[in-house]
């Protein structure tokens, strides 16, 4: 047997246009991009589907068509369901200002139904718009549908699972391997992979922007995030050597940004904490500043 839940389906063709447009832009191939709108588009309306089915399954459909096919439109059995037909884009958008008006705002909203008309243009008469346009539209949908959508998933996926621990495990890599996808376009070579000392998982994007050093890095799998990083702000690690260590308060200790560092890929904080002597910190009990150690 074969079986594909809504949320899988949703991720797959998210990651399956991110993987097209990633593509289009290496290769500069038209036809690339115009495959990168249609699954993203259908991973984006599928994945609003699914935060909306969280709370009830019904919302999803159009009304006249439950009570037209369903016996108990407001209870309907399952099979009854495949002949309904689902709401349209104007119709998620507005269920979703009604249950998620903090996440989808109008301008959130904007982006996917700007780029409805565009899909549709692909689908049912001529499609034209520059590769520069195309990107940016895509970008946008990402981080202003796309994303806030599959945070309110997951946090269903934390709690919701049919084998204890599977559906959890299997979210998190998806949005981890989406999120890479995604900066593989957006941020090509100004971004690492570590591993988050906060949840344990290979799911800390370290940020460069061009520059030397971290500028920033947040966790596709739990709430931990530091942007605006500071070079001063950076310590020798006792692992690698380099200098890579952030305190974290939250943490209570530091972790490494050297994604070739062995701490900072298997997830192992720095034991780290104010000195004080100097106002510094001590570095697995000693302060190179003050030449401080802890008794």
């Amino acid at each position: 047997m074969i079986k594909f839940t809504l949320i899988e389906n949703s991720l797959d063709s998210i990651k399956s246009g991110m993987d097209y447009l990633d593509f289009a832009e290496e290769k500069n191939c038209p036809v690339s991009y115009k495959k990168a709108l249609l699954s993203l588009f259908q991973g984006a309306e599928l994945i609003l589907k699914e935060i909306l089915v969280q709370i009830d399954p019904i919302i999803i459909f159009d009304k006249n068509s439950l009570f037209r096919n369903c016996a108990s439109p407001l209870q309907p059995k399952i099979e009854k369901l495949y002949d309904c037909k689902s709401i349209d884009i104007n119709g998620i958008c507005q269920e979703l200002k009604k249950y998620y008006p903090e996440q989808f705002k109008r301008s959130n909203l904007k982006v996917i139904q700007d780029l409805a008309k565009e899909r549709n243009k692909i689908q049912h008469f001529a499609f034209e718009m520059t590769l520069e346009s195309l990107k940016a539209s895509l970008v946008k949908l990402y981080l202003m549908v796309i994303k806030p959508a599959m945070l309110l998933a997951g946090e269903k996926a934390a709690s919701d699972t049919f084998v204890e621990g599977i559906n959890r495990i299997c979210f998190e890599e998806h949005a981890a391997d989406v999120e890479e996808a995604f900066l593989n376009v957006d941020k090509r070579h100004e971004f690492v992979k570590g591993g988050c000392c906060h949840c344990g998982n290979h799911s800390l994007f370290i940020i460069y922007d061009g520059e030397s050093y971290p500028v920033s890095c947040y966790c596709t799998t739990c709430d931990f995030e530091k942007q605006e990083i500071d070079i001063s702000e950076f310590h020798e690690c006792p692992e690698c050597g380099a200098n890579s260590v952030l305190y974290d308060e939250k943490l209570g200790g530091g972790m490494c940004l050297w994604h070739k560092c062995s701490d900072c890929v298997e997830s192992v904080p720095t034991t780290m904490k104010p000195c004080a002597g100097c106002g510094g910190y001590l570095i697995e009990d000693k302060c190179i500043n003050c030449t401080k150690e802890e008794d």
